[in-house]
């Protein structure tokens, strides 16, 4: 387990190191920068880039060597990926193709336009053409794109002799080779056999009699689903196959990480309206993010407005009321967005699935009835207290507590609804909720007043 305190701190040296490389290229020029760029270990460069402006970041990154860009492209955040084959003719581009992962290979060839693809192409060994076509060909977000096509299979009729002096040939070629895959004589996948079991076996024993059955996952899969399926089978790759079960390649490990962390950042963000995308120094990308969500949200806001509206006499008659107003809003919409967060998360992370959406419920709604009433209670006598009035202390208590029962019924439908309808749950729920607990929240709490004024 990674704790918090380890990543503040590698999040720290990322931002000394970026800012030492920054001070050093405007003082001493790019060659002293390069030179200390040099000295750090790709992972550690990549964070440096990563707190550079965008500047700075495409001086340093066209004067590395091109191994030296493929060695850290694969740590950048992904918003900065596509900064490493900017600017470069297509002969660099081909020469960098050749050595990127090959997903990250796929996805620069696909953001290229067409001519400078062929060109790009045209400068690629046969193998590697072919791998790359094949890879571009799918979705990046699907298990075929991001899949590296270095995989090493045998035919299930070879021995073990055979296959481990095909593996001794064929290993420089092969990326991260975790697992022997066995395909028939047309190349479809019928099993894996590990290396341990290759290394203990007699010579003359056939592979057939050594593979084991294998999980794998189609090409079009969504690669957070592949990604999940992976961490569930606790396996360091997780083979593709097309629609006739041939082998294409696999999902490795480093990559589900990369993916899961892709979706989980996804998901963080858009729970609060900006986007990965959105760097600090540009107040364009801040305002095109950030505008679209603050409009939906103000027509929330505005709607809850209109309720209270239409409660100007019961507000003149029992002004004390309009001061408990922001506290049941505020408290519903906060119960409501923990329970937000926690079914987004679970959704992301294939705990709970659409059809859970009565269970969900229930369980938050137990939980808020406790929460709801030790809250509403708690504020009903503090009103009581503050105003020597029961009747305000109850109005106060009760609406606090249905509003939290709001919140929390909210907090699972909206996000569940929207998973089922294939919508991201991470956008737009949050808004929806606020719909939900400020409209209701004060209908409840005014409409309460309205009945009990003679006693306020």
């Amino acid at each position: 387990m990674v704790s918090l305190d380890g990543a503040v701190e590698t999040d720290s040296k990322a931002r000394e190191a970026g800012a030492a490389l920054a001070e050093r290229l405007h003082d001493e020029g790019l060659d002293a920068a390069l030179s200390q760029a040099r000295g750090l270990h790709p992972a550690e460069l990549a964070g440096a880039l990563g707190g550079l402006e965008s500047g700075d970041r495409a001086m340093l990154l066209a004067g590395l060597r091109l191994d030296e860009v493929a060695a850290v492209a694969g740590y950048l955040e992904p918003r900065l990926r596509p900064t490493v084959h900017q600017g470069r003719s297509s002969q660099e581009l081909s020469e960098l193709a050749m050595i990127l992962p090959d997903h990250l290979a796929a996805d620069m060839v696909q953001s290229l336009e067409p001519d400078v693809v062929e060109a790009v192409f045209g400068g690629l060994s046969e193998r590697v053409r072919e791998r790359l076509g094949a890879l571009a060909a799918y979705p990046p977000d699907t298990a075929a794109g991001r899949m590296t096509g270095q995989v090493f299979a045998v035919r299930q009729d070879q021995t073990v002799a055979q296959t481990i002096a095909a593996l001794r040939i064929g290993r420089p070629q092969a990326h991260r080779p975790f697992y022997t895959y066995v395909t028939d004589a047309e190349g479809r996948l019928v099993g894996i056999v590990g290396f341990n079991a290759l290394l203990f076996a007699a010579p003359a024993t056939s592979i057939r009699d050594l593979m084991q059955e294998v999980t794998s996952v189609p090409a079009g899969t969504a690669e957070v689903e592949a990604a999940r399926l992976l961490q569930r089978r606790k396996v360091l790759a997780l083979p593709v196959v097309d629609d006739e079960n041939r082998l294409l390649g696999a999902l490795t490990i480093d990559d589900t990480l990369d993916v899961l962390e892709e979706a989980a950042t996804d998901d963080i963000l858009h729970l609060a309206g900006v986007s990965e995308n959105e760097a600090l120094e540009s107040v364009r990308d801040s305002v095109r993010y950030r505008l679209p969500w603050l409009a939906m949200n103000l027509v929330a806001l505005l709607l809850a407005a209109w309720v209270i509206s239409r409660f100007e006499s019961t507000i003149a008659s029992a002004a004390v009321i309009a001061v408990f107003l922001p506290v049941v809003l505020g408290q519903g919409g906060n119960g409501g967005l923990q329970t937000v967060t926690v079914v987004v998360r679970s959704l992301a992370l294939g705990r709970i699935v659409p059809r859970n959406t009565l269970r969900v419920t229930g369980n938050e709604l137990a939980a808020a009835l406790v929460t709801g009433g030790a809250v509403g209670t708690s504020v009903g006598l503090l009103a009581w207290g503050w105003q020597g009035n029961p009747w305000l202390g109850l109005v106060v208590g009760a609406a606090i507590f249905a509003n939290q029962l709001v919140g929390a019924v909210a907090g699972v439908c909206f996000p569940m609804g929207l998973a089922r309808i294939r919508q991201d749950p991470a956008v737009s729920a949050p808004i929806w909720l606020t719909n939900a607990t400020d409209v209701l929240g004060a209908l409840l709490l005014l409409g309460l007043a309205t009945l009990l004024i003679s006693y306020l």
